[in-house]
């Protein structure tokens, strides 16, 4: 954890710097010491041999050697506290000495110059001058062995004389060392704080961005090093992120609202299969909760011959836009492939569509046509057929031509009423009817068309009632057309009434409506064919209504009427019982002109 600190790296190596520099230049002072010394040693000895009284050629003996090396002691500096000499024969046997640890210990000798490179040198007859601290037990010296004669004299200098200084250098440096790695560690410190600082402050902000928040930014000081620039970069980067992310947002959250409220429903597949997203609309088209199932179980379980490896490989050349029937419903399904970012196919939107009412609308419109089809021909065959049969010569029986004419003007009376009421639905559904909108009384209106349609009414030997509950308010309306959706509904009633029967008209008022109720004793409308009444050229008994003159029409148009004037039409009914109609129409505002809805 601590290495892993780039502030303490950096510390550790400014202490490692300076430990590494202060070793190598204690070690070469102790070095520079060591030769300074040893230096001093062979310069000794060089003047010593420089002059002394000997000569080499002459092959001096022991005494000789001896006797001058007393004499001359001080000149080869060998009788200082820690310089010795010892001359031995040419087979290295001890001889003479002034070493106070040989004369103590003889035995030393023999382990000291046999293990001594330059006394083996000069063995040989050569100079032993190389340079070497050797090291015998506890003990640290130069050596030097010079051949003479039959004799070599052999020169130890203990370490001794120079350990103090060593010491005090020593002591020195590891002081220097210990000042040198406190100043190297607070400075290291500091100077680390410098870079360590900023990146920290750009690591929390980082987090800060990471946790979603990028309104705070960074100070940039004035000095435009690397720091200053990245800080500077860094803010950059937290602007435009915030800028990316928030329009990545606004459109995230404006497709989560386009799914949400879309009427089509969308459920979104992976490459295996399983539902990755949903939005409510697929959700109400299933009439499921949770969409949890596989892809391919739900094409299993609605007979869709198209499996997730259709959708996502091009092997096959099914289609990607299938209907499936729901109960009463038609839903029809648009699939299409989506792909990752390495455009593969990540896996399959499905696009729900309930297609009921298009499909309710377009079987009206089918049977709309076969209707009006088939009311035009019925006349039209009937009329061609009389005509032609008094083409034929029926023209001289003026009877037979009196009744055929009957029937050809009755049929074109039926071709009239019928485009007639065609071309009224056709203006109300474009809403190019003009409407004569005029404060009128509702009570007025009905009466009047009761009592016309009392004669009528009569002549079934029915009977046809008015009844005005408490005070009826006016109304604003077209007066045509409310008229003609009374003269309907009473009309229907006295049709569909058995001789004898009874029709009851009631007017009255709501909160904010007036209402007119219909109500016969009549054959009735089976409860199966209550939703479709309304519907255009729909008949509960085709037969008998085509006889008694009617379109098919009426009802439609009534209830377009009523509901362009903002009010409501319904009807119930039962079989053989009779059938109730009521008509609800917004009141006029007093004072104000304006209806209220």
């Amino acid at each position: 954890m601590f290495l892993k600190s780039l502030q303490w790296r950096l510390v550790s190596f400014f202490c490692l710097v300076t430990f590494c520099l202060i070793i190598p230049i204690g070690l070469f002072l102790n070095k520079q010491v060591e030769d300074s010394y040893y230096k001093k040693f062979i310069d000794g000895i060089d003047f010593g041999f420089a002059n002394w009284n000997i000569d080499e050629n002459d092959n001096p003996d022991q005494k000789e050697l001896e006797d001058e090396l007393e004499a001359s002691g001080n000149l080869f500096s060998a009788n200082d506290l820690n310089k010795s000499y010892t001359i031995t024969d040419k087979n290295g046997k001890s001889l003479s000495s002034n070493d106070k640890d040989f004369l103590e210990n003889p035995g030393l000798v023999t382990g000291i110059l046999y293990k001594s490179d330059n006394f083996l040198r000069a063995m040989t007859g050569e100079k032993g001058n190389g340079k070497a601290l050797e090291k015998y037990g506890n003990t640290e010296f130069f050596d030097y062995a010079e051949p003479i004669g039959d004799y070599i004299i052999y020169f130890k200098y203990d370490k001794d004389d120079w350990i103090d200084i060593i010491k005090s250098f020593n002591d020195t440096i590891f002081i220097s060392l210990l000042v040198a790695l406190v100043v190297a560690f607070f400075l290291g410190y500091f100077l680390s704080r410098t870079i360590t600082a900023p990146l920290e402050r750009l690591m929390n902000k980082a987090k800060s961005i990471a946790a979603g928040d990028f309104d705070q930014l960074l100070d940039v000081k004035t000095s435009n090093d690397e720091i200053s620039k990245l800080t500077e970069t860094f803010n950059s980067m937290a602007v435009s992120l915030k800028n990316t992310l928030t329009q990545i947002s606004s459109e995230k959250n404006k497709m989560e609202t386009i799914f949400n409220y879309m009427t089509d429903g969308i459920i979104a597949f992976n490459i295996n299969g399983e539902v990755i997203h949903t939005n409510p609309a697929s959700r109400q088209i299933l009439g499921e909760e949770e969409l949890t199932e596989n892809f391919d179980d739900y094409a299993k379980r609605f007979g869709i011959n198209y499996s997730i490896k259709d959708a996502l490989y091009l092997s096959s050349n099914k289609s990607g836009e299938v209907t499936i029937k729901m109960d009463d419903r038609a839903v029809r399904v648009y699939f299409a492939v989506f792909t990752d970012e390495k455009r593969k196919p990540g896996g399959i939107i499905a696009v729900l569509q309930d297609i009921t009412q298009q499909e309710r609308l377009e079987n009206m419109r089918k049977e709309f046509v076969a209707n009006v089809s088939h009311e035009l021909r019925t006349p039209l065959t009937s009329i061609k057929s009389y005509a032609e049969t008094l083409l034929d010569g029926a023209l001289d029986d003026r009877e037979s031509t009196e009744r055929f004419l009957g029937v050809i003007n009755s049929e074109a009376d039926r071709m009239t009423r019928l485009v007639k009421d065609l071309l009224q639905l056709s203006r109300l559904d474009n809403q190019q009817l003009k409407w004569n909108m005029e404060k009128m009384s509702f009570v007025s209106l009905v009466k009047s068309a009761v009592e016309r349609m009392e004669l009528e009414a009569l002549n079934k030997k029915q009977v046809l009632e008015c009844h005005v509950i408490g005070d009826v308010p006016n109304i604003e309306a077209d007066y045509g057309r409310i008229e003609q959706v009374v003269f309907n509904l009473l009309s229907n009633a006295i049709k569909y009434t058995y001789e004898g029967g009874k029709i009851s008209v009631y007017i009255g008022k709501t909160k904010n409506e007036v209402y007119m109720k219909v109500a016969d004793t009549g054959i009735g409308i089976p409860e199966s064919d209550l939703p479709r009444i309304f519907e255009r050229f729909y008949r509960v008994d085709k037969a008998r209504s085509r006889e008694m003159g009617g379109t098919g029409l009426g009802l439609a148009i009534a209830r377009e009427i009523v509901e362009a004037h903002g009010g409501v039409i319904s009807i119930s009914s039962e079989k053989d019982k009779g059938t109730e109609v009521l008509v609800r129409l917004p009141i006029l505002q007093a004072g104000s002109g304006n209806v209220i809805v």
